[in-house]
């Protein structure tokens, strides 16, 4: 792993969990997301609940069952849990991505870590 393992557990230490891993923190400010199909309310801090939701809901109206998970909020609809876990952040606000050098946050893993490429966030590699 080298140089490469620091630069890794750097971003990681802010996410509660390894960088590659997919995994994050979780809400830090909860809020109430309302279903517009069939106005359950549902916590910003639970998505399991609000991807399962988004999946099973039957007052959705699913014109392509490729995409199996619908927005509660708005028309974005996607074939993966876990971009739909990523696309509610837009709705939150979440950015529970930060960077351990700086004040910067964000709502993806990807960003951060170009962030981190474009600031030389990270270690030379020998």
């Amino acid at each position: 792993q080298g140089n490469f393992g620091n630069w890794q557990q750097m971003v990681g230490d802010q996410t509660g969990d390894d960088v590659f891993s997919g995994q994050d923190t979780g809400a830090q400010n909860s809020q109430e997301l309302s279903c517009q199909y069939c106005l359950v309310n549902v916590s910003s801090s639970d998505l399991d609940t609000i991807v399962f939701h988004s999946k099973t809901c039957t007052s959705m109206s699913r014109i392509n069952y490729d995409y199996n998970f619908m927005c509660l909020v708005c028309d974005y609809h996607s074939p993966s849990s876990q971009k739909m876990k990523r696309h509610l952040f837009s709705h939150t606000g979440e950015k529970p991505f930060q960077c351990s050098y700086c004040d910067y946050k964000s709502n993806r893993k990807d960003s951060l870590m170009r962030h981190a490429r474009i600031n030389s966030h990270y270690p030379q590699v020998e």
